[in-house]
């Protein structure tokens, strides 16, 4: 079968699949519009990275302590403050944004119950091109923080929600 006949019948096939939202009939569809695409569905929406990362914290004074207080991070006044039905903030870290969120934490936020070394949990990575003022800003103020186990410049801690952060020196990705 040559690759234009192969085309023509899985275009046919996706014409013809039935509309119902069953997941096995979903999923049918899914593969059927994966084979006839040229282009991966990254390539055809043109990521351009991210936009921000959500982060939910219990009290947001004290999470605007450690996040502009100690880390320096400084708010986005463009973003929406009161289109939203709960208190958060936007903070620029570098060119993307931490969205800030008061909100009932569905994770368990007690750091004993959370792996010890935050690279075995959920986090975000931020990249710099000096850590040692970091390291040193974190023992000042008693913050734990882990090294890599990779070896790599990067040191994991904890916010006051014990939201895990990576911070990884000298990479170069942009």
């Amino acid at each position: 079968m040559s690759v234009a006949n192969a085309l023509a019948s899985t275009q046919r096939i996706v014409r013809n699949l039935p509309n119902v939202p069953d997941a096995s009939s979903r999923a049918t569809r899914a593969r059927a519009m994966r084979a006839t695409r040229t282009k991966s569905l990254a390539e055809e929406i043109e990521i351009q990275g991210v936009h921000h990362v959500a982060v939910i914290c219990d009290d947001l004074e004290r999470s605007m302590a450690f996040y502009g207080g100690l880390l320096g991070l400084k708010i986005n006044p463009e973003r929406p403050e009161d289109k939203l039905p709960y208190r958060g903030a936007w903070l620029w870290i570098g060119p993307e944004m931490i969205h800030l969120m008061e909100l009932p934490n569905p994770d368990c936020a007690h750091a004993e119950f959370r792996p010890t070394h935050g690279g075995r949990d959920r986090h975000f990575c931020v990249g710099v091109k000096r850590i040692q003022p970091l390291i040193d800003a974190l023992e000042r103020e008693n913050i734990a923080y882990t090294a890599s186990k990779s070896g790599r410049p990067a040191i994991f801690f904890r916010d006051p929600d014990c939201n895990t952060l990576e911070v990884v020196e000298g990479l170069e990705w942009r």
